[in-house]
C-alpha cells in the first residue's frame, strides 16, 4: 500500500480510499458498510476505472463517477 486516506465527499458520503502496488490501482470502500471495489488506470494521470465506477484524481481531491452520479470528494485534514 503507497497511501490511506478518508475522503469526505461534496454529498455527505465518505470513503476510505487505498492506493496500492504503483500507485495505478485504487481500493475504495464506501462507509460505512460500502463493499470494496479495486479500480486501475492505464497509466499515470489517467482515470481509473472499475466494474462499476470510475474516478479521476486532481490535487487532494477524487471525483469518482458512480451510478451515473458524480461525487467530488477531499482529503481528510491531517491533524497537528
Amino acid at each position: 500500500m503507497i497511501a490511506q486516506r478518508i475522503m469526505y465527499c461534496d454529498d455527505g458520503a465518505r470513503a476510505d480510499v487505498d492506493f496500492i502496488d504503483d500507485g495505478l490501482k485504487m481500493a475504495v470502500t464506501w462507509l460505512p458498510n460500502g463493499r470494496t471495489e479495486i479500480l486501475r488506470a492505464q497509466r499515470t494521470g489517467e482515470e481509473f476505472r472499475g466494474d462499476q465506477s470510475r474516478a479521476v484524481v486532481a490535487g487532494g481531491a477524487i471525483a469518482f463517477m458512480r451510478r451515473g452520479k458524480i461525487s467530488v470528494c477531499h482529503r481528510t485534514p491531517e491533524k497537528r
